[in-house]
């Protein structure tokens, strides 16, 4: 059995680490549902400025220290990756379009199903914007709205909604070429709040109203669903390293011990907490450390963290979702770990809040369709197989934290992404399955 084949790779280029994930497929067969956990690897970034990419070769050394760790732990040679993008850059926006497909009703087919899907794709953009996903949110068949699959359905007009996730090519490019130039093929470009909403959010949450938060170094990036579907994608330029850089400046401390003392004694939620509790903060230069206060911590970082979070309300009311969070928040990245948030954001939104964990993501229902971007075609009701749920057997207990909820979300994603393409190559003639399977080795660019 060819090994390079039967195992996949996520990479998540985050603006304070890059972590590689290797997992093995179990079943080779088409209806393979588990993945068994390799090896993980994890460097700190370096070339990053403002969530974006400002110097490639740095970044692309941390790619390969980060996969040469994966490599050594899982003990087989990464050749392609699946590979997370986020940043200021990424944005959403909705999309309609209609197909009349008869004078008198009749059967809708796939078909007809992927022909108005791809005329919705089909908007005035600008020249330096692309497609990174797009969902189908509903369809409509003649005067009846809201079908989530019209496929067999009888009607003379079909008309569709989706949801488009779209982002920067130049930072799009960035990414691939920094991952290129450390010898890994980019399977796939996933945004990567999408990737972690699709993995720790059930479809049950989806139906009732759910709000993905991912808080990582250099921004926040969200999600929303609502009545099953992608309703919202936002990014707010705040993130950890704000945080970080307020304690640095309020505390008179240097960065690294400014993330020290936030990670260990910080907290963002003051009702509750020991007010008693005083912790050591060292000097800049040849200034003696000293005792500061805890409150005085968090007089430092509650304010951020309420100015974060409204912001965020403020882009949940711009989409009309603020009362349709029936299911609540989701609190992901490395950010979500601050003591205190959750607590926080139930207070500010009158709803439940938990973190969104790896152990939650591997447990997620796996068998919905996933709506995609300019890389494969969104195709309502043909999803890659059926039946059991994704699972990521053996994943270590020390990778069960928000951080890591990014790196499972895309991995989870590209595996559904692979035995979608391995269920429309069954559809192909011979003579393109060739050609299909060519085009996916060489890579997305």
């Amino acid at each position: 059995m060819n090994r390079e084949r039967n195992h996949l790779v996520a990479v998540d280029l985050g603006s304070t680490f890059t972590r590689t994930l290797v997992a093995e497929v179990l079943d080779s067969g088409e209806d393979a549902s588990q993945l068994r956990f390799l090896g993980f690897g994890e460097a700190e970034s370096q070339g990053w400025r403002k969530g974006t990419i400002a110097h490639l070769d740095p970044v692309s050394s941390s790619v390969k220290e980060s996969v040469g760790q994966a490599e050594a732990m899982a003990g087989v040679s990464v050749e392609s990756a699946v590979v997370g993008i986020g940043g200021p850059h990424i944005q959403g926006l909705s999309s309609r379009a209609s197909l009349t497909l008869s004078s008198r009703p009749r059967q809708v087919s796939r078909e007809d199903v992927r022909r108005v899907i791809e005329s919705a794709r089909h908007l005035s953009l600008p020249q330096d914007r692309e497609i990174l996903h797009m969902v189908p949110q509903e369809f409509s068949l003649d005067a009846q709205s809201g079908i989530r699959d019209p496929i067999g359905m009888q009607a003379s007009r079909l008309e569709v909604q989706v949801y488009l996730l779209t982002g920067s090519v130049a930072a799009s490019q960035s990414v691939v070429t920094a991952v290129n130039r450390a010898g890994i093929v980019v399977e796939t470009v996933v945004a990567e709040a999408f990737a972690v909403g699709e993995a720790v959010v059930s479809p049950a949450e989806r139906e009732l109203g759910a709000w993905v938060v991912v808080l990582g170094g250099g921004s926040c990036e969200m999600v929303a669903y609502y009545q099953g579907g992608l309703r919202m994608a936002a990014v707010i330029p705040i993130g950890g390293d704000h945080f970080t850089n307020d304690v640095a400046v309020g505390l008179h401390t240097g960065l690294p011990e400014a993330e020290a003392v936030k990670k260990m004694f910080g907290s963002v939620f003051s009702l509750g907490s020991h007010d008693g509790i005083s912790f050591e903060v060292p000097g800049l230069g040849n200034q003696p450390s000293r005792l500061v206060p805890r409150q005085t911590l968090m007089a430092i970082l509650e304010p951020r963290a309420q100015e974060l979070l409204g912001f965020a309300l403020e882009e949940l009311r711009r989409c009309g979702l603020e009362q349709r969070l029936g299911a609540g928040i989701v609190l992901s990245g490395g950010g979500a770990r601050l003591h205190g948030i959750c607590d926080l954001a139930e207070q500010m939104f009158s709803v439940p809040a938990r973190l969104g964990l790896p152990s939650y993501a591997h447990a997620a229902e796996g068998n919905r369709e996933q709506g995609t971007g300019n890389r494969e075609q969104a195709t309502a009701g043909a999803a890659a197989s059926e039946g059991l749920p994704l699972r990521i057997v053996d994943l270590p207990e020390t990778l069960d934290s928000p951080e890591y909820a990014t790196l499972v979300g895309l991995l989870l994603y590209g595996f559904r992404v692979r035995r979608l393409r391995t269920a429309q190559r069954r559809t192909l003639p011979r003579r393109w399955k060739g050609i299909l399977g060519r085009k996916s080795r060489e890579g997305v660019r």
